[in-house]
């Protein structure tokens, strides 16, 4: 198959398991909305005013971050349950093409929650074009970190009982405890170095930051606290979930 071909074989996998799906049950874009908007509600109703900018950007880190807890229960449903993977695998479609589909499929049943979020965010403060240009940029990166972090997850188990609360930990781990939906400011001085070890932090140092708003953490040592530093991390971290997701993740059963 040509790169076009591959290119247009992810499409179809989105729509198969993506679009589709939204088109037949809107009310799974409720779904996908409900939880960050829960952590919303309840930051507005009980926290400072002056954080409830940091939950709406969380909102949308959160709704990106997700996307690896689906990514995680599709393709090991797909898998386990529908042998469909197999029948990728014995095909010409290349391996690449198939996680960026069902990645993309997750995007899909995200971006209607992110961009509720986003109006959100522009009635609560101020945000320039280029502010949302980069801000975006981290949401797609997130994505693309949380996707294939929940392919090559997702291949490691072979009972789909062992899914759901594996990935449910993971992915809670990884967007509610980090400094998310708070400045990473509000956590004591002397653990603050243990929110570096979730690479969200770096994800939402970004976000916070492209938001137009404060709270990032504060070393001394500039080349630590640049927004290069937290980009450089956030790459990193994602080219190395993406080379786990396509050489050590286990695309044949034994």
């Amino acid at each position: 198959m040509t790169a076009r071909s591959q290119a247009y074989a992810a499409l179809r996998i989105c729509y198969f398991n993506g679009i589709l799906p939204l088109w037949r049950s809107p009310l799974l874009i409720a779904a996908v909305f409900l939880t960050p908007f829960s952590f919303l509600f309840f930051l507005f109703v009980i926290a400072p005013r002056a954080l409830f900018p940091y939950g709406v950007v969380g909102g949308v880190l959160f709704t990106a971050l997700f996307t690896g807890s689906g990514m995680l229960n599709d393709c090991a449903y797909l898998r386990l349950e529908r042998q469909l993977q197999q029948v990728f695998v014995a095909s010409p479609l290349r391996p690449l093409a198939y996680i960026l589909g069902m990645a993309l499929s997750e995007l899909a049943f995200s971006i209607p929650a992110m961009s509720l979020f986003l109006v959100i965010l522009f009635l609560v403060t101020p945000l320039g074009g280029l502010g949302l240009a980069a801000l975006i940029g981290v949401v797609l990166v997130t994505w693309l970190m949380a996707t294939t972090l929940g392919f090559f997850v997702s291949t490691m188990f072979s009972q789909l009982r062992e899914i759901w609360p594996i990935g449910t930990l993971i992915f809670s781990i990884l967007s509610i405890l980090p400094p998310i939906f708070y400045p990473a400011t509000e956590i004591p001085a002397a653990w603050r170095w243990v929110a570096y070890l979730a690479p969200s932090t770096y994800a939402a140092q970004l976000a916070d930051r492209a938001a137009g708003l404060g709270g990032q953490i504060t070393t001394g040592i500039p080349a630590l606290d640049s927004p290069f530093f937290d980009l450089g991390m956030l790459v990193a971290v994602t080219v190395l979930f993406g080379s786990a997701a396509l050489y050590l993740a286990r695309w044949r059963e034994p």
